[in-house]
């Protein structure tokens, strides 16, 4: 190779990133990019196919935005990188230091003039030999083909390498065509190109690994495009050629190098992802009952022997533990579930744990930081908020328990709530181990019903009830004999339809004082 670059021969070389060990795996674990190679992003570009009046970078890829793919492949690769931001730079700079800190640095292009200009802003950021340039909007590249890009180019000792792709497809636009012809190869960008696209099927992936010295070079023989007034990064490669410089080519799957510029492509990446992690949980014994309708986020996970049914969203940080049963329509988003849980049927989990072998749903509700205990049941219409459920109490139907702490074995009657909201603040009930709350209660907090305690059904319950007690809080009943007669009669006389409205109104005198 020495020999080529004294005679300054153009090289071309296409390979298959799946033929070529990893560095990683060359070099024992020491992966050499991450002191051979300072990473760029360009993510300083509007987005303007998207329609949105947002940056395309922060739309999500299962449950993640686009731009984290790159600084969190670039992380990976313990390779230190430099975002180039522009359009809503605060809100890039958000997501990227919610995630990353201050590990991740920032270059602004006030102007967003092209991706060789964006690249030109960086100038006095470079600090290694080799920059690894790649668009902000490719989000399924592997690491092994970043691996395979950088053994080809040092192997070949390239100014210049980039990945490129095949696809015939006419119908695939937004991409640069990678035009080869004798010894020299040019990169001609989809706004210019006027050739046959099923027989110039190469396209360029937006992936380059640049020697620097050719950088601080070429760089400034870049040339304004008349159309589009841009300065293009890919004229580097024509420039090279035309130089005799060498450049490598490195050749990856079409899937694996997307581009996104709007919906629909967002959505096709979107599929490739999400069957990549099916695959994934598959084959570490996850049974779906309808894969291709099920949302997988990618920091999820579930443990074997689980059955997830159709319709179900993981999302967030979600973990399900072993031999779980996630049935329809449930979603689940930063949930801990631990083994052998049930969840039935649309049910709602968000940042709240399950313990092993409890039971949720059908259509239960489960938020803020709550916890059900080991071997609890939360039935049918339960919402549970900011709470914590004792190991095997249950609440079956219809009830409400807001900042409550149940102990152990507690029954909780259907049509029962905790009230919690004071129109102020929000205040606690707490229930002992082994009390019995009877149906249709109404729990005012704050109140604390002692052990094996019992509260009368349609009870409200405002004072503490001590352990071992039977707390009734309702009125006395009572019965007026052959009154049902007088309103049936008052009804016919005034012609007055028989509603709530109408039966509340016969029960007043002529003097407007309701019947006592």
């Amino acid at each position: 190779m020495k020999l080529l670059r004294k005679i300054q021969y153009v090289l071309t070389i296409t390979m298959t990133v799946h033929l070529i060990p990893t560095l990683c795996e060359q070099k024992k674990g020491e992966c050499m990019l991450s002191t051979k190679v300072q990473g760029i992003v360009l993510a300083a570009g509007q987005g303007t196919r998207f329609k949105t009046g947002r940056s395309k970078l922060v739309e999500k890829i299962c449950g993640q935005e686009m731009i984290l793919f790159a600084t969190r492949l670039l992380e990976q690769l313990h390779i230190p990188s430099l975002v180039v931001v522009g359009y809503q730079k605060e809100l890039i700079q958000g997501i990227l230091e919610n995630h990353h800190g201050t590990s991740v640095s920032y270059c602004v292009q006030e102007q967003q003039k092209g991706t060789g200009h964006a690249v030109l802003c960086t100038q006095k950021y470079w600090e290694r030999d080799n920059l690894l340039i790649m668009n902000g909007d490719v989000p399924l590249v592997t690491p092994q083909i970043l691996e395979n890009l950088y053994a080809e180019h040092d192997k070949a000792q390239a100014d210049i390498s980039f990945v490129t792709s095949h696809n015939p497809d006419p119908s695939c636009g937004g991409y640069g065509r990678v035009i080869k012809k004798d010894n020299s190869i040019a990169i001609v960008e989809a706004r210019d190109f006027e050739g046959d696209p099923t027989e110039e099927c190469c396209i360029n992936a937006g992936i380059y690994l640049i020697r620097r010295s050719f950088l601080e070079e070429a760089l400034g023989a870049l040339q304004i495009n008349e159309k589009s007034q841009e300065f293009y990064l890919t004229d580097l490669v024509k420039i090279a050629s035309q130089t005799q410089r060498v450049v490598v080519t490195v050749d990856a799957p079409f899937d694996q190098i997307r581009g996104i510029n709007n919906f629909q492509e967002l959505w096709a990446a979107e599929q490739v992802k999400r069957a990549e992690l099916l695959k994934y949980w598959m084959d570490h014994g996850v049974h779906f009952s309808a894969a291709q309708n099920v949302h997988l986020d990618l920091d999820i996970t579930i443990g074997s022997g689980t059955y997830v049914g159709c319709g179900v969203h993981l999302q967030g940080k979600t973990v399900v533990g072993k031999n779980c049963k996630i049935n329809e329509n449930v979603s689940l988003e930063n949930a801990k579930i631990g083994d052998n849980v049930t969840i039935y049927p649309q049910t709602i989990i968000k940042d709240s744990t399950v313990e092993a072998e409890a039971e949720v749903g059908p259509f239960a509700y489960v938020s803020g930081n709550s916890v059900i205990k080991q071997k609890a049941i939360i039935g049918k219409f339960v919402e549970v908020r900011r709470s914590i459920v004792g190991a095997e109490s249950k609440a079956k139907h219809l009830a409400y328990l807001g900042d409550t702490q149940l102990g152990e074995r507690v029954n909780i009657g259907a049509g029962t709530i905790t009230c919690n909201y004071d129109g102020k603040n929000k205040q606690r009930t707490i229930i002992g181990d082994d009390a019995f709350i009877g149906s249709n209660n109404t729990i005012v907090a704050p109140v604390t019903i002692g052990k094996k305690s019992f509260t009368a059904a349609g009870s409200v319950i405002t004072d503490d009830v001590p352990d071992n007690a039977l707390a009734i809080g309702r009125t006395h009943q009572t019965n007026k004999e052959g009154y049902a007669e007088k309103i049936r009669k008052s009804h016919y006389e005034n012609k007055v339809e028989f509603t709530t409205a109408g039966f509340v109104g016969a029960l007043k005198g002529k003097n407007n004082n309701s019947c006592q």
